[in-house]
């Protein structure tokens, strides 16, 4: 079997790829005024799309543990993106949901992080994106 150079390994280049990504997303959001980190934006956009979760079920659906999902809640909760409503029934338990202020910086988060999108893509192609997707996802399954 021949041996891989490390530049031809997937696995290195998803690493490598991630890296060089968040560096040049965290630039752009800042360049447009927005004090936030990638993993701050992640959990601000799974609160706007999942209502109503709790913050054991963000920490499962951005795949990170829930004391690193609370520090960042935290945080966005001091910059008043965030704040955490009671349940009536399980006073342990609290929804988490964006604040006027969190809503609007999603709204214009988005139109931010999809101009990324389209610079990180350019020269690909809807199936190469597909695939890629497709690869990612199996992968993901594969090691689960």
């Amino acid at each position: 079997m021949k041996e891989e150079k490390l530049d031809s390994v997937i696995y290195f280049l998803m690493d490598k790829t991630m890296r060089i990504s968040k560096k040049y997303s965290l630039k752009r959001l800042q360049e447009e005024g927005f004090n936030i980190t990638i993993d701050q934006w992640v959990i601000l956009l799974r609160i706007h799309e999942e209502k109503q979760q709790t913050q054991v079920e963000l920490a499962s659906a951005v795949n990170k543990d829930t004391a690193s999902v609370t520090r960042i809640l935290d945080l966005l909760h001091d910059k008043k993106l965030v704040r955490r409503v009671p349940n009536e029934s399980d006073k342990r338990k609290s929804a988490l949901v964006l604040t006027n202020r969190g809503t609007l910086y999603v709204k214009e988060g988005k139109k931010v992080v999809t101009q990324i999108r389209e610079e990180g893509l350019k020269g690909t192609t809807r199936a190469d994106v597909e695939i890629t997707n497709r690869v990612l996802k199996q992968m993901a399954i594969n090691m689960a």
